[in-house]
């Protein structure tokens, strides 16, 4: 399987948890089911960034892009990591190795934080959705 098949995501662009809804973006993307990506979190200004620094267990969802340039395209976007964007961008796309449930492993495409965390909350749960129900 082709590493650029896979989706990778742990904050904003997971299911709504009220009603399980996919988020817009991933209209053509098919749920995987619970992931997770070794690394630290952190909470940034009402969304989280990850990086791949740290051993936490960040929780997240895998999707299978249905449409992959179309979907990764707008998600540069939404990352404001595509190319017209002024470095250094926030976020980068890059390709890691996300573990399922069952222990296999799968190569996925996420968006990792790509600034300093030097004062950034980190999320010791690497769960962001848990950590919101948390801050309320």
């Amino acid at each position: 399987m082709s590493c650029a098949q896979y989706l990778f995501v742990y904050g904003t662009l997971c299911k709504n948890p009220d009603d399980q809804t996919q988020h817009p973006f991933l209209d053509d993307c098919d749920y995987i089911g619970p992931a997770f990506m070794l690394g630290d979190l952190y909470e940034i200004d009402g969304y989280p960034g990850a990086v791949t620094r740290g051993t936490t267990q960040i929780k997240g969802e895998l999707y299978l892009l249905g449409a992959p340039e179309h979907t990764l395209s707008a998600l540069d976007v939404y990352e404001e990591c595509a190319t017209h964007f002024p470095q250094p961008h926030e976020y980068i796309r890059h390709q890691l190795l996300v573990n399922l449930p069952d222990g296999q492993s799968v190569c996925a495409w996420t968006y990792l934080y790509n600034r300093p965390t030097t004062g950034l909350q980190r999320i010791l749960s690497g769960d962001y959705l848990h950590h919101l129900k948390d801050k309320t």
